[in-house]
C-alpha cells in the first residue's frame, strides 16, 4: 500500500490540510479526503491521531494555543504604553477567535465535539484571565495603574472582546452598531484605563 510521504510531512502541515478540508466539507469530511489533500496515505493519519475525532481535537488544540502576545505581556511590565500593550492583545485575540469561530460552528452540530470544545475552553480561559490579571497587577505595583481588582478587569477585557465577536455573527445589525475592530478595542481600553467620568466629578 502506498505510504505517501509520512517522514517529511510535519504535524503542522497535516493539521493545516485537515483544517482546510473540515472548513470546506464540514463534519462530514473524511480522513481519506484529508489524506488526499495532504498527499499522504490514510494510514499515516491514523498512526498519528487514531480517530477522526482525535484529528479534529488536534485542530482545535492548535487553534486555541495561547497567543504569544498574551504570554509575553509579563516582559513588558514597566515599559512602553499600557494602553498600546492592551490594544495589541485585543486585536490579536479578535483575529485568533475569528479563526477559531468556524470550528465552534461545526462543533455545535455534534454533541461529542461540543463536549470536546467546552472542555478545551474550560482549560484555556482561566489561563487567559491569569496572564492578563498578572500583567495588570504588575503594572499597578510599578505605579503605572491604580490598584483596581485585576481579575475583574481581565474578565471585563476578555468579555468585551467576546461581545465584539458575538455581534459580528449577526451581519444584519453589524453595520449599524459595530465599529471597526481597531476603533472598538481602542475605545474599550480607553474606558477601562481612564473611565468615563470627568475628573472634577469623580465619585
Amino acid at each position: 500500500m502506498r505510504r505517501g510521504r509520512p517522514i517529511t510531512l510535519s504535524d503542522e502541515d497535516l493539521l493545516e490540510a485537515a483544517q482546510s478540508v473540515f472548513l470546506e466539507r464540514g463534519l462530514g469530511a473524511t480522513t481519506s479526503e484529508v489524506a488526499r489533500r495532504a498527499k499522504i496515505s490514510e494510514s499515516v493519519i491514523f498512526h498519528r491521531y487514531k480517530t477522526k475525532e482525535a484529528l479534529f481535537l488536534a485542530i482545535l488544540e492548535r487553534q486555541m494555543n495561547l497567543a504569544p502576545e498574551l504570554e509575553g505581556l509579563g516582559t513588558l511590565v514597566g515599559q512602553g504604553d499600557v494602553a498600546e500593550h492592551l490594544n495589541s492583545v485585543g486585536m490579536v485575540l479578535i483575529a485568533k477567535m475569528r479563526a477559531i469561530r468556524p470550528f465552534f460552528m461545526l462543533a455545535f452540530s455534534s454533541p461529542t465535539k461540543m463536549r470536546m470544545l467546552q472542555e478545551r475552553v474550560r482549560r484555556v480561559h482561566p489561563m487567559y484571565v491569569r496572564l492578563l490579571a498578572d500583567y495588570l497587577e504588575a503594572e499597578a505595583r510599578a505605579g503605572r495603574l491604580r490598584g483596581v481588582d485585576a481579575q475583574i478587569m481581565a474578565h471585563t477585557f476578555l468579555g468585551g472582546v467576546r461581545e465584539y465577536l458575538f455581534v459580528e455573527l449577526f451581519p444584519g445589525s453589524r453595520k449599524s452598531v459595530l465599529p471597526a475592530a481597531t476603533r472598538y478595542v481602542r475605545g474599550m481600553v480607553d474606558i477601562l484605563l481612564r473611565g468615563a467620568t470627568t475628573r472634577d466629578r469623580q465619585p
